[in-house]
């Protein structure tokens, strides 16, 4: 036998070894490779999967976004007009509280008796749990208001004695009291609605905020190099 056949005998003698020493670690490899190559077209799908729920996702943030900003809009103006009117009869140029006058309290009580039901009532718990607290501040803050108004012009619109009425003087001079307090309570509960509408606004402009994030987060996952 020359030196070149025993050279290519050697050699296929140790591959023959190699193979049969690592026969388990090999197909362990082949498998791993057509799994590989197999997954591929699983991957690629699952990669187009979580892609489209992104987009359905954003789709969905962005349809709460835009309902809810023309909600807000339509809440302020609402009541933009009633509480213009209530500032100003109820404080001076400067800012300084006045007594509301019984013509403009029994207005005012018209403009804005069930002026945010639609909102405040009807979409209850339909919102943020935050918006949903400020909205039940709100609530409270303009039945006190509207309360007050009426309380404030009761007296002057009314008789003591006639075809509905018939009060004797110890409870009609208590009514006129109630009213005469009421007009100057009025200030105060003028800041209360104002007070809570600027609560309302806050957290209303954080759910926004938090509606825009999410959608300009996922618009990058969107964008990303696939």
């Amino acid at each position: 036998m020359t030196t070149c056949s025993q050279t290519g005998h050697c050699i296929l003698s140790s591959i023959g070894c190699f193979i049969y020493d690592f026969q388990t670690l090999l197909v362990g490899i082949a498998a791993i490779v057509v799994a590989v190559f197999a997954g591929i077209p699983v991957w690629r799908q699952l990669k187009d999967s979580n892609l489209q729920a992104r987009i359905s996702h954003r789709e969905t943030l962005a349809t709460l976004l835009r309902a809810a900003l023309r909600r807000y809009a339509e809440v302020e103006k609402a009541v933009r007009e009633p509480m213009s009117f209530a500032s100003r009869v109820t404080s001076d140029p400067i800012g300084e509280p006045v007594d509301i006058e019984a013509e403009d309290a029994h207005h005012l009580e018209n403009m804005l008796h069930s002026v945010l039901d639609w909102y405040l009532v009807t979409l209850r718990d339909t919102e943020h749990a935050d918006i949903e607290a400020a909205k039940t501040t709100l609530k409270a803050a303009l039945d006190r208001l509207v309360a007050t108004l009426g309380e404030a012009h009761w007296a002057d619109h009314n008789e003591q004695h006639d075809e509905d009425h018939d009060f004797s003087d110890e409870a009609w001079a208590e009514i006129e009291a109630r009213c005469d307090a009421a007009k100057v309570e009025a200030t105060e509960r003028v800041g209360e609605v104002e007070q809570a509408l600027r609560v309302l606004r806050g957290a209303q402009q954080q759910w926004v905020q938090s509606l825009r994030s999410q959608i300009a987060r996922l618009d990058l996952q969107i964008a990303a190099p696939r």
